[in-house]
């Protein structure tokens, strides 16, 4: 086995030796490092309670503040890049990194937490000119105590954007700084010459076993993500990074009230903002009229929240948990553009005299408010245990989106608002509200003595989408008015978990997914007549649907802990974006010869298999890695799915000592990419790699601890397959280099708690 497994790595990675003897120890023990202490520790995501995470029918991982620090992860890629099974997706041109992939689903149908309260969606207008994107932009992670990662569809508990998983984010309490003191705090310094950026953050916490007071700043400012290219020109042959300024800063208060034993309030803000500016010298290849051009992105969130528990001494119930929260969130980005030899109207495609200046305005603001109400009881019927969840969710969520422009054609002297048959401001799809309410109930059911556990559950949900009717400023593509939409459906589960002995338990869950359109994909649209192009909106769109059915098996030892888990995702009415077949198709827009639109798709399916474990060898070393394959076609047009990434797995070898002391190897590879949906255009390929880190960790005394990195040891060049399908890279791009990885860097963290 340990032969067959080495040979087919050796055939499809290039492997470094230190990343051949990890790989050699797969066959005992394959595990992630964030897995370590998820296989002993509670997490409440894959229940919405506190569960042991080795007694959970579903896979889930975690990290902890200490692992985050050793890593020193500056965006969520870097914080999952251990996780074989998660891609995020970076824009190497400007916005960095974007939606969370997992198992091959991402965008909004992955649904991220912090405190329990949902992040904004994700949005992506694509296009060339890269103007129109607004991340979901997670927490400082400075700020987090814990992240916790659910795979799989998660609709019976947590509704419609959770049909491909949960991230859920929790941040830091003042018990997590006083550490069983009156008053404690933390300081921290830390530098990554990923980006050459210097970070700065505080916290200090206090009060008494009745009120408890907690505030946290961070600060970072960076530059571009370096790459391994080498051209600096300003043209569409640029490899090295476009540069960047980037700063960052954000707030964090908590209010904790033991007003009783029985009754706990706990009051939450939190504020996030930052501001980049990008010299955009890496130039479109569509749009060869821009000669120059800059950027500028501003963003925001604000959270405020309130949350409630009640542990009753009747016995009624053994908990109820209540949470009210407003967010709002506002992304604007600004682009200016010069366009030279161009047409009188200032094309960015159509040659002319004229040389212009145009800038181009982009908004998307989200307001959501929410409650969630949750109450637990535990029980016996005979010989059985129960734990019974049930509970509400509400969500309303005010979208708004905005496109400006301001054309100025230096040669004749005119200013203008209209560019390439746009009248602006406009917006491409209408502002409006989407409403959900979600009611769900699952029943842990324990026999034979807690050996053996099966839990159904069940959630109804019910969305509906209201545009506010703004037709004077919405892109009307084709005459067609905005529409309103609702609709509600039901998603069962039904988990099986049997403890076989005291250390082997075996798992099996089936569980509906559902995911409702958005506002974007509903009523999305947009015309370009100049360049012959655009969007049209659809209003029959249906929800997506999902079956999943999971099994798996872990292995609980003293030195030894490992699981594997099989999983087939089918998801049927599965919603893309795709070219009509114009102009027969009734839905083209007319006088145009391109027409996108998102349709919903008969039949798309996603498996595969993860490994993941740990072996503790001597006291205080260990081996730990991980390996993950999926497979995934679109069943309607026969083609793969380009979200899919190919086989990739890590592994480490960690010393660590008692007293905080530690180093690890780390290695992670992934195998080329073959499979690919080239039906529109031919796409690079990244090529398999492998690549090392070092990590070393000391902890002086309880007051100060230091963490160092190396990243990229031996200077590999490579690419990530994310990173190429995320822009569009076509396999004749010039520049490919352009969205190489970093090459080698170095890391720093230092820490003070008093």
């Amino acid at each position: 086995m340990k032969r067959r497994c080495l040979a087919r790595l050796r055939a499809t990675v290039r492997v470094t030796p230190v990343a051949a003897v990890c790989a050699a120890l797969c066959a005992p023990a394959i595990a992630n490092a964030t897995t370590l202490a998820a296989l002993n520790e509670v997490v409440v995501t894959a229940t919405r309670t506190e569960e042991r995470a080795d007694a959970v029918a579903s896979t889930i991982t975690t990290r902890d503040a200490r692992q985050i620090q050793r890593a020193q992860p500056v965006d969520e890629a870097g914080l999952f890049a251990d996780e074989p099974d998660i891609d995020v997706p970076r824009d190497r041109r400007r916005f960095g990194a974007g939606s969370i992939n997992i198992r091959g689903i991402e965008d909004n149908r992955v649904l991220q937490m912090v405190d329990g309260v949902r992040l904004p969606d994700f949005f992506n207008g694509g296009g060339p000119s890269n103007i129109s994107s607004s991340t979901r932009d997670a927490p400082e992670f400075s700020f987090l105590k814990r992240v916790e990662v659910l795979r799989g569809p998660a609709s019976s508990l947590y509704g419609s954007d959770a049909i491909g998983g949960v991230v859920a984010y929790a941040t830091k309490d003042p018990s997590d700084l006083m550490q069983g003191r009156k008053v404690g705090g933390e300081l921290g310094l830390n530098w990554n010459g990923i980006d050459n950026g210097f970070g700065q953050s505080a916290g200090v916490a206090g009060g008494s076993d009745t009120l408890q007071g907690l505030f946290m700043y961070a600060n970072r400012n960076a530059h571009e993500m370096k790459n391994m290219g080498s051209d600096a020109s300003t043209s569409v042959n640029r490899t090295r990074p476009n540069p960047q300024d980037v700063r960052t800063q954000a707030w964090l208060g908590k209010i904790l009230l033991n007003a009783s034993p029985a009754h706990k309030f706990k009051f939450t803000y939190e504020h996030r903002d930052g501001n980049t500016d990008t010299d955009l010298l890496r130039l479109s290849t569509a749009l060869p009229r821009v000669t120059a051009a800059n950027g500028n992105e501003d963003l925001s969130r604000d959270r405020v929240s309130l949350g409630y528990e009640w542990k009753p001494a009747s016995g009624v119930l053994d908990r109820l948990t209540a949470q009210v929260y407003y967010q709002e969130s506002e992304t604007t980005t600004l682009t200016n553009q010069v366009r030279s030899n161009t047409s009188t109207g200032c094309s960015a495609t159509m040659r002319g005299t004229s040389l212009c200046n145009v800038a181009l305005g982009f908004a998307f603001k989200q307001e959501q408010t929410g409650f969630n109400l949750q109450g637990d009881k535990s029980f016996a019927t005979g010989g059985v245990a129960h734990r019974l969840i049930g509970g509400v969710d509400f969500m309303r969520v005010r979208s708004s989106e905005a496109r400006d422009g301001t054309v100025r054609n230096l040669t004749t002297g005119t200013t203008t608002k209209t560019l390439a048959g746009e009248n602006f401001p406009i917006h491409d799809f209408p502002t409006g509200e989407t409403r959900q309410t979600g009611l769900f109930a699952q029943d842990e059911m324990r026999f034979f003595d807690g050996r053996f556990t099966l839990t159904p559950g069940l959630r109804f949900d019910h969305y509906s989408l209201s545009p506010d009717g703004d037709d004077l400023v919405y892109n009307n593509a084709g005459g067609r008015p905005a529409v309103s939409k609702s609709d509600s459906h039901l998603s069962p589960k039904l988990s099986a978990l049997w403890q076989a002995s005291d250390r082997v338990n075996l798992w099996a869950q089936y569980v509906f997914g559902y995911r409702a359109p958005n506002y974007q994909e509903v009523n999305g649209s947009f015309r370009n007549p100049v360049q012959g192009y655009g969007a049209a909106p659809n209003a029959n769109l249906d929800p997506e649907k999902s079956r999943s059915f999971e099994i798996g098996a872990r292995y609980t030892g003293d030195n030894v802990q490992t699981s594997v888990a099989l999983f087939d995702n089918r998801y049927r009415d599965f919603i893309e974006q795709v070219q009509l077949t114009c102009p027969s198709d009734p839905a083209c827009l007319p006088g145009l010869r391109a027409t996108y639109q998102h349709r919903n798709q008969t039949s798309v399916r996603i498996y595969g298999a993860e490994w993941r474990g740990v072996w503790r060898f001597l006291p205080q070393w260990r081996i730990d890695g991980a390996v993950a394959y999926a497979h995934g076609n679109n069943e309607q047009t026969g083609q793969p799915l380009n979200s899919v990434s190919p086989l990739r797995a890590s592994a480490g070898l960690t010393w660590e000592r008692v007293q905080g002391q530690g180093a690890a190897i780390r290695w992670r590879g992934a195998r080329p990419v073959t499979r690919t949906d080239d039906s529109s255009f031919t796409y690079f390929k990244p090529a398999g790699y492998g690549v090392v880190d070092l990590q070393a960790w000391w902890r002086f005394n309880r007051h100060v601890s230091l963490a160092l990195s190396v990243n990229n040891l031996f200077d590999k060049k490579y690419w990530l397959w994310g990173d190429v399908r995320q822009t569009g890279v076509s396999a004749a791009e010039p520049g490919v280099d352009f969205y190489s990885q970093p090459g080698r860097t170095f890391a720093a963290s230092l820490k003070l708690s008093f």
